[in-house]
């Protein structure tokens, strides 16, 4: 049997590549190893980060619903990126919304743009891309599906959004998850 939710994972690391491959050098994530492979030192400052991370998140953005992203400008950078470096620490491990961020995502809940990295595409920017919209609604409405069923067999979805730096700091599955 297979497991829809790490299909739907494997299907964006499939989208990944194929966007690497056709925007090239336009998008800059650099790889790094998960956190299993961190040295003890290392994974100390990580969750320092991921200490700050939530404090100032909680002055910044106290109210923040599921789904949506902070204002322009009051961004806070994510505790698994290494400030120096500019890398992410825990690239092999990270969650679906890593997974989509840099390329170009198409949302057929929001048609009316395509929302890319501002870091790889210049606002107004052309993307040329002839199978993005096919290959994204496709994979939105797989991940819709997943979570009407998660949603239908009554699991457990925590009442503030749950962060990297959450997942950094503590066992998630006390979150009952």
């Amino acid at each position: 049997m297979t497991d829809p939710g790490r299909d739907i994972y494997d299907a964006w690391d499939e989208e990944f590549s194929r966007n690497r491959r056709l925007h090239g050098a336009r998008i800059r994530c650099v790889l790094s190893r998960g956190m299993n492979d961190l040295e003890p030192a290392l994974a100390a400052r990580l969750r320092e980060r991921a200490r700050e991370y939530l404090e100032a998140r909680a002055g910044v953005h106290p109210t923040e619903a599921w789904g949506s992203l902070p204002p322009p400008g009051a961004r806070i950078a994510c505790p698994a990126l290494d400030p120096e470096a500019g890398v992410c620490q825990i690239y092999a491990l990270r969650p679906l919304i890593c997974r989509k961020y840099g390329v170009p995502i198409w949302n057929p809940d929001r048609p009316g743009r395509v929302y890319a990295c501002e870091l790889n595409f210049a606002a107004g920017e052309a993307i040329e891309d002839g199978a993005l919209i096919q290959i994204q609604t496709g994979l939105h409405e797989r991940w819709k599906r997943l979570q009407c069923d998660y949603n239908a067999s009554g699991g457990y979805r925590h009442d503030e959004p749950i962060t990297i730096a959450h997942a950094i700091l503590g066992d998630l599955n006390a979150l009952s998850l």
